[in-house]
């Protein structure tokens, strides 16, 4: 059986952490259950990326796919996590943990930024005409 963690940063704002949100939309576009798909903080959010993992193991998990949703690779994407993944992969040699890269710079990134500053154009122009 395999399970996703998406890993954000969270924040102390709570109403702000909304990667439940995503992980249901993310679980519609696999074409997985609801509850294959988890999320998890780095920081000042619940649950944590340790919880999130022992909450796959006790579910049977053989494959956990951890996919860090940040930009870069900067410290959290370099040393937290793999750090995190390497002691539950000492503690749990029979499953299978993998790490994928953070979104780093993708077409499809650049796609969305720029319909976000298109979007800003047309609600600009909008504002001007009246």
């Amino acid at each position: 059986m395999e399970k996703i963690i998406i890993v954000g940063h969270g924040t102390p704002n709570e109403d702000a952490n909304k990667l439940a949100d995503l992980t249901k939309a993310l679980a519609i576009t696999l074409k997985k259950q609801p509850e294959d798909i988890k999320y998890a903080y780095i920081k000042y959010g619940s649950p944590l990326i340790e919880e999130s993992i022992i909450e796959c193991i006790k579910e049977n998990a053989k494959k956990i796919i951890i996919h860090p949703l940040f930009l870069f690779s900067g410290f959290h994407v370099n040393y937290d996590i793999p750090k995190i993944i390497k002691k539950f992969r000492k503690n749990y040699p029979h499953i299978e943990i993998i790490y994928t890269k953070p979104l780093g710079l993708h077409e499809k990134l650049l796609e969305i930024i720029k319909e976000r500053i298109d979007e800003i154009k047309q609600d600009s122009f909008k504002n001007e005409a009246n």
